[in-house]
């Protein structure tokens, strides 16, 4: 079912540029309607969500009657402001919404009220538990988790004492890789799961939790993460101690600190989840949809593994 629906994505990705030519050359019932975007992200500070910012602006002008405001909460991660960002939008009357949710749960009901209002609202990066969703666009974030557990596990040969840093809690994104995580870990009986605790996706939290770990656990094997900045957090912690050679650090998402961290071996391995492309696919999506055009619920985009050897071409990326 999943090679099917990332069939349909392709082929929807592939179709996209001509139907919005389409659009741009009048084949749309009302081609000189000017359409406002706003992208909620989850925090402004974050590289990860500039990065998507950057993917968002750049795929705006590919849509020529379409003005684009991202912005996010003050303080990294806070619903409460992104459903305030979500009545402002309403208030501003724009045409759609694109929100990557700080929590999947407490969100909705800000999504209600932007359905009740008759505004697209489409969900990149992070799925929302509620509401009449346009589009979800991303990677298959259960996979991402069972993936990174699994190489985590065969780094080790199987056996070791590992310990797991997962998101915010409520967050889709943090409990699916968590839950591929340990799904992975229960394959190999010799793998002693010490602990599995939260840090927000925050670097300074990351390397809290794990000086409190290094104090606490005498021998750590491997260390598994569902995001960079708690990674990076947690490679810290143990290299003021002298402990970072001690353990493998495996982490999610690529930027110039993961790609330096390849390189100098801090961590052996992180994954990328193209999210410039998931936000422009979600653009793309409300874009079509209201010019008429049907677009899927569920759009997945590939994973990939990065290791050392891969940091050349990602070095030459966005």
């Amino acid at each position: 079912m999943k090679r099917r629906m990332t069939l349909l994505t392709l082929v929807f990705l592939l179709a996209a540029p001509f139907c919005i030519g389409m659009i741009k050359d009048g084949f749309a019932a009302d081609a000189k309607k000017q359409y406002k975007f706003v992208f909620i992200v989850k925090s402004m500070q974050f590289p990860f969500f500039l990065n998507m910012i950057e993917g968002a602006e750049e795929a705006v002008k590919l849509m020529p009657n379409v003005s684009l405001k991202c912005v996010g909460p003050e303080t990294p991660y806070s619903v409460e402001e992104q459903m305030q960002l979500v009545e402002q939008a309403i208030t501003d009357g724009v045409d759609a919404i694109l929100i990557a949710p700080a929590d999947s749960k407490a969100i909705v009901p800000a999504i209600e009220k932007a359905n009740k209002a008759g505004i697209l609202v489409a969900t990149p990066n992070t799925k929302a538990y509620g509401g009449n969703i346009l589009t979800w666009t991303g990677v298959d974030n259960y996979q991402v988790g069972f993936e990174l557990g699994t190489a985590l596990c065969e780094t080790i040969k199987g056996k070791g004492n590992v310990l797991l840093i997962e998101g915010t809690p409520g967050n889709s994104t943090s409990e699916e890789r968590v839950h591929g995580y340990k799904d992975a870990f229960k394959k190999y009986p010799e793998i002693n799961l010490l602990d599995s605790q939260p840090a927000n996706f925050n670097r300074e939290k990351g390397m809290v939790l794990m000086e409190n770990w290094l104090q606490k656990y005498k021998k750590i094997d491997a260390v598994g993460s569902i995001n960079k900045d708690m990674t990076m957090g947690a490679v810290e912690a143990a290299r003021l101690v002298g402990r970072d050679k001690e353990m493998v650090q495996i982490t999610f998402d690529v930027d110039n600190d993961a790609l330096e961290a390849l390189e100098n071996g801090s961590i052996l391995l992180t994954g990328a989840q193209n999210e410039r492309s998931q936000i422009a696919l979600a653009m793309s999506a409300c874009y079509l949809a209201l010019n008429g055009y049907k677009v899927p619920p569920v759009q997945y985009l590939p994973l990939s593994l990065v290791y050392k050897k891969d940091v050349p071409q990602y070095r030459t990326k966005k």
